[in-house]
């Protein structure tokens, strides 16, 4: 079956399902002889068929492409989340960005969309009903992130496996030259993160800084309970104060900010400092007092939610406590990074515009 082929029948699929005559779930994988499948489990811990030979994928959850350029499967992506394009380093750093379509809504994605971009497969997040239009039409859905807080991981060495099995599931579906790199990426990881846990596992709870993350995109909307950013910042020697929270990503109120008395605030999907360090009603809180507000770096994707987080692990361990990691040179193992995985060789400036929260000059 040719690539028209398929395009046909999905589009038939579409056209029946629109008029209410189509009962039932129709595989696309089922009635194609021509197309091998394999059988992978997503990080929902669902069973999915998949074609062997995955060529076209919509990357629509949000750290998706990052990942795909990551493992230098690039060519492969359809169909991406709009965020990519509102990014200023994905659009520097990631060669073609701007040629590849978005999607409408990630979402809650237009299914002739996805048709008409004969797309093989979807990365997506776990709500039931876009994942069950989509496997109506005969497309596979992966997870690649959920979206409880009971489904994340419960402590430090949970996380550490899920980072290391987000990248490792990418790398199962898009092939062997990925899973080549997923190795690499792997192993790298452990090394970042062994020789910042070699320190901060020794430090007692009482020299742990209090920290207050603005998740975004307004100063009171932080994360909770499990979220990555409370494993960054645990493993880097700090105490997220809103760890208790069960909700992912909860809107508290200044009163409670206040009540916490953070020693260190760190501004996450935000631009900069002022909507904090300009309103006087932060002005009593120890961060504020002490000048230990800072905006997160930012590069191709949020450092909070991507590949890139195991550079958000270095810079959060040196900020909270720079002088027992004197040794790491954040602009440095930037430009590593980026060299290593993205083939993209960064100037010292470029890498500190990053450290910095700042977009290309």
């Amino acid at each position: 079956m040719n690539d028209m082929r398929v395009v046909s029948f999905r589009k038939i699929i579409f056209i029946l399902l629109v008029f209410g005559t189509l009962v039932g779930t129709i595989s696309l994988f089922q009635v194609s002889a021509d197309k091998t499948s394999k059988t992978i489990s997503d990080l929902a811990g669902r069973t999915v068929d998949i074609p062997t030979d995955v060529d076209r994928v919509a990357a629509l959850v949000g750290p998706s492409y990052e990942k795909i350029f990551l493992l230098g499967a690039l060519d492969k992506i359809c169909l991406t989340h709009p965020l990519p394009k509102q990014m200023p380093w994905a659009k520097r750093v990631i060669p073609n960005l701007s040629n590849i379509p978005s999607v409408t809504s990630a979402q809650d994605p237009n299914m002739e969309e996805l048709v008409n971009q004969n797309v093989d497969l979807v990365f997506f997040w776990d709500f039931p009903k876009p994942v069950d239009k989509m496997n109506d039409i005969g497309i596979p859905v992966v997870v690649t992130q959920t979206t409880t807080t009971d489904q994340q991981a419960q402590s430090i060495e949970q996380f550490r496996e899920l980072i290391k099995g987000e990248v490792t599931l990418f790398g199962e579906v898009l092939g062997q030259d990925a899973q080549k790199k997923v190795e690499d990426y792997n192993n790298f990881f452990d090394e970042k993160v062994d020789r910042i846990l070699k320190v901060t596992s020794l430090i007692p709870e009482s020299e742990r800084p209090k920290v207050y993350y603005v998740r975004g995109p307004d100063p009171l909307t932080t994360h909770g309970k499990n979220m990555y950013t409370q494993w960054w910042v645990e493993m880097a020697g700090g105490k997220l104060v809103s760890a208790d929270i069960s909700e992912g990503v909860p809107k508290v109120s200044i009163e409670q900010v206040i009540s916490w008395n953070p020693d260190i605030i760190v501004m996450g999907r935000v631009n900069s400092t002022s909507p904090i360090l300009d309103d006087p009603t932060w002005s009593d809180i120890s961060a504020v007092k002490t000048g230990k507000v800072y905006t997160n770096p930012e590069g191709v994707m949020y450092w909070d939610y991507s590949s890139e987080g195991v550079l958000l692990l270095e810079y959060l361990a040196k900020l909270f406590h720079p002088e027992k990691f004197e040794n790491i040179n954040m602009n440095d193992e930037i430009k590593e990074y980026y060299a290593k995985f993205y083939g993209y060789s960064l100037t010292y400036d470029e890498a500190e515009r990053i450290l910095h929260h700042l977009p290309p000059a």
